[in-house]
């Protein structure tokens, strides 16, 4: 009887539980709960690395994501925009919001993430791990390879609020935002 009266108990739980975990994916402020490690889900870092990315591609600050696996679409929450200079001289730029689709070893419809060049933002809208050493990101039809272990390590955001802390500057650390 003891048992039953759990089963009885356990049932309504379960229900609840689900009816939480749906609401929550639907949610954006759902990620920054898996971001905590509450939802046992991995990091969004760990999420690049298992699509052959180098997790420097993305800066420090993330408080969440969500990952859809029909399609590869996410997104990817941050405390606040982002920008930190690279190798060569460029300024990329990181919205509060990342998102696109993403499947092994390319992410495309990129969006949130901007590079400074000859005077103006242009959005990354595609980034493809090339091969085992080299990332290729484009800005419409333009493109520029970089060598992927300049992306191993997350760069930290400088001059704007990143993560919900002020960030100091950064040296050329490699890093553009696609997860």
């Amino acid at each position: 009887m003891a048992s039953r009266r759990r089963l009885g108990l356990l049932l309504p739980l379960l229900s609840l539980a689900l009816l939480l975990l749906t609401v929550l994916a639907s949610d954006p402020t759902a990620p920054a709960v898996a971001a905590a490690g509450i939802s046992g889900q991995p990091s969004a870092y760990e999420m690049l690395e298992g699509f052959g990315f180098p997790r420097g591609i993305l800066p420090e600050g993330v408080t969440g994501y969500t990952y859809r696996a029909s399609d590869g679409a996410f997104e990817v929450f941050m405390g606040g925009d982002c920008e930190f200079d690279v190798d060569g001289g460029y300024r990329l730029t990181y919205r509060r919001r990342i998102y696109g689709n993403v499947e092994g070893g390319s992410i495309r419809n990129l969006g949130g993430v901007s590079v400074r060049m000859f005077l103006l933002n242009w959005g990354i809208d595609r980034v493809v791990m090339e091969d085992a050493g080299h990332l290729m990101f484009y800005v419409g039809p333009l493109s520029q390879a970089f060598p992927a272990d300049n992306f191993e390590e997350s760069p930290q955001c400088r001059g704007r609020r990143c993560g919900g802390v002020a960030a100091g500057d950064v040296g050329a650390a490699g890093g553009v935002a696609a997860m």
